[in-house]
Formats: C-alpha cells, sequence, structure tokens
C-alpha cells in the first residue's frame, strides 16, 4: 500500500509538497510500519515491545504491589517469548513523595513487557504524581494518568496513554536511554507555572537515544502576575542530555517557546553526535497556538513569538520529512534540514545547515484554525477510544 499525501493529512491547502517530500512520505506495505501523522494515529507503537502473540499472560489486580510483583516473576526466557500483563480496572493512587515502583525489570531483556488495562483503554486511571525509580524493560500502553516522574528508568517506555499534567524524564546515574514515548496526548491547555514535558539530566550522568513519536501536547498558559518561565518541553540539566528524536507530534507553544532545547557541554563525551531531530514534527509558538487552536484561558497570560529556544548543540540538530516551525528559533547552525518549513523568515539565514536549508513560508504566519485541523486533527477523546482499542 503506498499513501497519497491526502493520505497522511497533508492536503493542498497549505502545501503541495515538493516531489522530494512526496517520496519522503511514501510508506511500503511493511507490517507494522507506522503511518505519518502530525501526531496520534494508533500506529505509532515501540518495536521492541509486541503488541499481540504474547506467550505469557499474568493477570493483576489494580494496584502498585501486585504489578511490582508481577514484573519481579518475568525471567529473560519469558521476556523474549512476550509477556503481557493485564490489570483490572480501576485507580492507581500517586504521591509523590515516594516512588510507586522502584528497582524492577531489566534493560538486558530482549522485549519489553506489556503491562496495560485488561479492559482496555481509559478503565484504569492514575491519580497525582506517579514516581518511577529504575524500572526497566518495561512498556505501559493505554492508561490515563495526570503526571508521571520517570528516574532512571532505561527502556520503559509509554505507549497511547493520555495526560493531564504531564511526563518527566529524569537521569541521576550513569547513562539513561530508551525513554520513549509514543502517543502520548496531552489534549488540554491549562493555567500553571510548571512544565508539561522534560527531558533533563543531573550532574555526572547522561540522558540519550529517546524517541518520542505521535505526541501531541498543548500549551500552557502562565498564571496571570507569574514570571514563570515556561517550556511546553524543556531539554536541561547539569549533566549530559542529547540524542532526543520527535517524529510524528505536535508541540503547542508555551509563554516562552514550544521546545526548549537547551545547551550541550564541552566535556560531554557525546559531543559531536546528534543532539536533536525534528522528524515530520510541528512545533509552533503560543501566539501562534493561540491564533489556531487554544484560545487564551481566564486567569493566564502569554503570547509568546518564540518556537524553539536554546541553541543545542551546534551543527547537531536535524529538521527533515516535512517539519514545521511555526514562529521563531534561536539562532544556532543546523546539521540537515530537508523539506521542512518556517514561518520565520530569519530561519533562513540565521539557522543555515550543513546539508540543505529551510524553507521560508510567509503564508504560515496566517495560518487558521481549519489549515492546522487539515495537518494535525484535534485529538478528541471519541478519537482517542476508537484508534487505542
Amino acid at each position: 500500500m503506498l499513501l497519497s499525501t491526502a493520505a497522511l493529512g497533508l492536503g493542498s491547502a497549505l502545501l503541495p509538497l515538493s516531489p522530494t517530500a512526496a517520496r519522503a512520505y511514501t510508506l511500503a506495505a511493511i507490517p507494522g510500519a507506522p503511518v505519518r501523522s502530525y501526531g496520534p494515529n494508533g500506529t505509532h507503537w515501540p518495536a521492541h515491545t509486541p503488541r499481540t502473540g504474547h506467550a505469557v499472560t499474568l493477570r493483576v489486580a489494580c494496584n502498585w504491589a501486585a504489578i511490582r510483583s508481577a514484573i519481579a516473576s518475568v525471567t529473560a526466557a519469558q521476556a523474549a517469548r512476550g509477556v503481557i500483563i493485564l490489570v483490572g480496572a480501576g485507580t492507581l493512587p500517586a504521591d509523590a513523595a515516594r516512588d510507586m515502583l522502584s528497582n524492577v525489570g531489566s534493560a538486558t531483556w530482549s522485549r519489553n513487557v506489556l503491562i496495560t488495562p485488561e479492559p482496555g483503554y481509559g478503565t484504569v486511571t492514575m491519580t497525582g504524581t506517579v514516581r518511577m525509580r529504575r524500572v526497566e524493560g518495561v512498556t505501559f500502553a493505554r492508561f490515563i494518568a495526570h503526571n508521571i516522574r520517570m528516574v532512571d528508568c532505561t527502556r520503559t517506555t509509554w505507549a497511547h496513554c493520555k495526560l493531564n499534567y504531564g511526563m518527566r524524564i529524569y537521569s541521576s546515574s550513569g547513562v539513561v536511554s530508551g525513554c520513549d514515548g509514543y502517543e502520548l496526548v496531552m489534549p488540554n491547555s491549562r493555567v500553571n507555572p510548571e512544565d508539561a514535558f522534560s527531558y533533563s539530566a543531573g550532574p555526572g550522568s547522561t540522558l540519550t537515544d529517546c524517541v518520542w513519536e505521535g505526541c501531541y501536547s498543548a500549551p500552557i498558559f502562565r498564571p496571570n502576575g507569574s514570571s514563570a518561565h515556561l517550556d511546553t518541553f524543556q531539554m536541561f540539566g547539569g549533566g549530559f542530555y542529547r540524542g532526543l528524536t520527535i517524529r510524528d507530534s505536535v508541540f503547542f507553544g508555551s509563554n516562552n517557546c514550544a521546545l526548549q532545547i537547551g545547551g550541550s557541554f564541552p566535556s560531554d563525551p557525546r559531543r559531536g553526535t546528534n543532539f536533536l531531530t525534528l522528524d515530520h514534527s510541528i512545533v509552533m509558538s503560543q501566539s501562534m497556538a493561540m491564533q489556531t487552536r487554544f484560545p487564551m484561558l481566564a486567569g493566564g497570560s502569554g503570547n509568546g513569538g518564540q518556537a524553539i529556544n536554546g541553541g543545542g548543540e551546534d551543527g547537531q540538530l536535524s529538521a527533515i520529512n516535512g517539519s514545521y516551525v511555526l514562529g521563531s528559533m534561536h539562532v544556532t547552525r543546523w546539521n540537515r534540514v530537508q523539506d521542512s518549513y518556517t514561518s520565520h523568515a530569519r530561519a533562513v539565514t540565521g539557522n543555515p545547515a550543513r546539508t540543505g536549508q529551510w524553507i521560508y513560508r510567509s503564508d504560515l504566519v496566517n495560518m487558521t484554525a481549519a489549515q492546522l485541523t487539515n495537518l494535525a486533527p484535534v485529538p478528541s477523546d471519541a478519537y482517542l477510544r476508537r484508534i487505542w482499542t
């Protein structure tokens, strides 16, 4: 099956695409291959986690102790054959002061263990802030959560989940990688003084090689009178952070920007490798978010014009396959820019690339709600229930 630009939601309201771009979006009929989209469509899924055909099925009650015991019982041989842990309907409590799960699972398992509600998406919710520490080789899927904090959770993934507040990924010791998100959706804007998503490393640690695919986040408005510096997705820390790929995703800007990418340290042993890749994704400023989808909320303030802030690492940023940056960017050099568009004229000269260049589109400044919907439909509750069945 070959996908047309219409099937991908890339109608003529904004493009036509160049022939090179059109080739980039053509997918072969590979079983399990994701269908390219801006935001969730049900097809983005971690390759290391079997969706069906599990050799081992474990059923547990809706509580953390039962989930932990089930993960702890899994052997490497079982994980290789496929393990699914089915959680009964209910509510999983949270306590930001302690870990709900810790020191369980293994990053050396050849396949991740899948944990998911047995009755399906929406039947298990997580309240408050759920904190996990050194939980490895596990994929949580089809939960409704409030706020997730993962500390040193190498190769633990979240997929097909609705988030009310956000997610924080943190490395405190050694090298942490594979903290991926597939179709994580925070659909509603809010007035709040905290970022929605963070990707951070503490002193002496590294966070690298993570993929966020098919994700979607609404903006955050800061409260009236607040001086909070808000980013929808922020990379930061006193340690080494890099290697982030954002694919098929949409991030609407908070008052500072949609994507704050921080910067690299000269002492980073991975310096000179990929810092950030935007692959067929949309990042836009708060002012553009307000213009196209998210009006200012009562009690909120802000109208920022930045889409991307921070320099990352000079020459180690890429934008490919029809990415859009709607709003201004921090002045820095990119590595590769291919078939990607900007509404900011100065990006062409202020953000040069070793290979390719930004395509400036003056009409993008006037993008309408209808044009955005053509690119990135609103992920309503009904839509999420349908695609995550």
